[in-house]
């Protein structure tokens, strides 16, 4: 997970509770270490609004090239994001769609 004011954080702490699993911030992992996890569970933040790109404002934004060139054919990947619906409900949670 990456986070800009906590939210996300939170969110992977409750999923990693409920599954067994670690929370792992993105920052602790590099983008070729996620080829090695059996599954992903991956949660992103939507912070620049309206941008075409780039909308998390975290981590997850340097590895997007890196990640798509990756070979993760046949994992199981789940995505969540957190943002602020009302405050930008035209691009709420854009991030996880890049």
């Amino acid at each position: 997970y990456a986070t800009q004011t906590g939210n996300t954080e939170t969110v992977a702490g409750v999923i990693a509770e409920a599954t067994g699993l670690e929370a792992t911030p993105i920052d602790d992992v590099g983008a070729a270490d996620l080829a090695g996890y059996d599954g992903l569970i991956v949660g992103t933040p939507t912070w620049n609004t309206g941008a075409d790109e780039f909308r998390s404002g975290t981590t997850w934004d340097d590895y997007l090239e890196e990640i798509a060139a990756l070979d993760l054919k046949g994992k199981p990947v789940a995505i969540f994001g957190c943002g602020d619906s009302q405050g930008y409900g035209d691009n709420f949670c854009d991030a996880i769609e890049e």
